[in-house]
C-alpha cells in the first residue's frame, strides 16, 4: 500500500529516453478528420500507465504506473520532471484528484473493490472506502469534493458517489454492464456512460434514469471526458484497430470533428481551461501524455 518511497532516478532515465521516441498515430476516421493534427506537447512519463489524474493549479499530476509493482508517480505537467513516488496496491486500477488536493485511488480485484484517499502532497494514505464490486474507474466532480467510482461486476455496474470530505457514500447510480468510462456533468446532476460498444448514456443521479442516449462509433469505446463548460465530450474509441477521439457536441449529440490519437492511447483529461485535450500513453516499454489544443 502506499508510504513507501522510491528513487526517481529510473523515471528521470525513462523520461529523458521518451523525449525522443517517435510516436506512432493511427488516421483519423470520420466527419473532420484530418491527418495533420500533432501534439503541441508530449510529457514523458513512466512505463506502463494505468491512468493519469487531472493537473492541479501548481501544474503537478500523479500518474498511475506499473504491473507487478505498482505505484503513484508526482511530476510536473510541463516538463515531466519527477518530484517523487509512493507504492501502491497492485489492485489500483484508476486515479483522480478533487481540486482541493485529495486523491481517489480506485481498487478491484476479483472479489472486491474500495477507493482509497491520499493526501495530494505526500501521498499517504488518509482513508480506505469499501465498495460493493470491484472499481474499474475514479473521476473527480467540479465540487472539488465528490468522487464518482464506476464499480462493476460481469452483469452489473453501477456508479457510486462519494464525499471525500467525510468518507460517506452519498449515492449509487445504476449504468449498463458493459460501461467502461464515466464522466460527470458540470452540474453533478447527470453521469455520461460510455459503453464499450460505443453508445453514451446521459443518466440521472438522482434516481438513475436514462435522459438520453447516442451512437458515437461502431468500433470500441475506451473513455470519456467532458469540457469544463458541459459542451464538448471527448471520446476516445478505435475504428478498425486505429485509435481516435471523436468530439461530440453535447447538445446535439453530434460529432462534429475527429482528432488523431496515439497507439497505446488508454484515457483522455482535459485541462481546466478547456483548451487543451490530454491523450494518455501506456504501453509495457513506454508512457507519456500527449496534449493537443483543442
Amino acid at each position: 500500500m502506499a508510504g513507501r518511497t522510491r528513487s526517481v532516478a529510473a523515471l528521470v532515465t525513462i523520461s529523458a529516453v521518451l523525449v525522443l521516441a517517435a510516436c506512432k498515430y493511427g488516421t483519423p476516421s470520420g466527419s473532420g478528420a484530418s491527418a495533420t493534427i500533432v501534439p503541441v506537447h508530449i510529457v514523458p512519463g513512466p512505463k506502463s500507465l494505468i491512468g493519469v489524474a487531472g493537473p492541479q493549479p501548481n501544474g503537478t499530476m500523479w500518474a498511475l504506473a506499473g504491473k507487478a509493482s505498482t505505484g503513484l508517480f508526482r511530476f510536473d505537467s510541463s516538463s515531466g520532471h519527477a518530484a517523487g513516488s509512493v507504492s501502491v496496491s497492485s489492485a489500483a486500477r484508476s486515479v483522480a484528484e478533487t481540486s482541493s488536493g485529495v486523491i481517489g485511488l480506485a481498487l478491484g480485484t476479483k472479489r472486491s473493490g474500495a477507493l482509497e484517499l491520499l493526501n495530494g502532497s505526500t501521498g499517504k494514505v488518509t482513508r480506505a472506502i469499501p465498495l460493493a464490486a470491484p472499481a474499474r474507474q475514479v473521476v473527480a466532480g467540479s465540487d472539488g469534493t465528490t468522487f464518482y467510482v464506476l464499480t462493476a461486476w460481469a452483469t452489473s455496474a453501477s456508479v457510486t458517489v462519494l464525499n471525500s470530505g467525510n468518507g460517506k457514500t452519498e449515492g449509487s447510480v445504476p449504468v449498463p454492464a458493459d460501461t467502461v468510462s464515466i464522466a460527470p456533468d458540470v452540474q453533478q446532476t447527470m453521469v455520461y456512460a460510455l459503453q464499450a460498444n460505443g453508445l453514451v448514456d446521459e443518466i440521472s443521479v438522482a434516481g438513475g434514469k436514462i435522459m438520453a442516449r447516442f451512437k458515437v462509433t461502431d468500433g470500441e469505446g475506451k473513455s470519456i471526458a467532458l469540457s469544463p463548460d458541459g459542451g464538448t465530450l471527448y471520446v476516445l474509441k478505435t475504428s478498425g484497430n486505429v485509435p481516435n477521439v471523436a468530439v461530440v457536441d453535447v447538445n446535439t449529440e453530434s460529432v462534429r470533428r475527429v482528432l488523431p490519437a496515439p497507439s497505446g492511447c488508454l484515457e483522455l483529461l482535459v485541462s481546466a481551461s478547456g483548451n487543451q485535450l490530454y491523450e494518455v500513453v501506456g504501453t509495457p516499454g513506454y508512457g507519456n501524455i500527449q496534449i493537443f489544443a483543442v
